[in-house]
């Protein structure tokens, strides 16, 4: 549930739609929006993808302990 809600805080944070990151992720808009409630299993391989396509690093978007919701600096 932590990583849905930062996972939306993230996506908001830099102005994007779900479809935009659908699409630069290349899966279904259906498909990240479960992603974002939490409601689909979600691979390492498609957080990358979804990171990169925010463009922001996988262990930033990973950091639930993390209150920023914007990357200062990429690892």
């Amino acid at each position: 549930m932590l990583y849905a809600i930062r996972l939306r805080k993230i996506r908001e944070a830099y102005g994007l739609t779900q479809y935009e990151v659908a699409y630069k992720s290349d899966m279904t808009p259906s498909a990240y929006g479960q992603i974002e409630r939490n409601a689909g299993n979600c691979t390492i391989k498609t957080m990358e993808k979804i990171a990169n396509s925010i463009g922001i690093s996988l262990p930033f978007l990973l950091d639930i302990n993390n209150q920023n919701f914007i990357e200062k600096n990429k690892l």
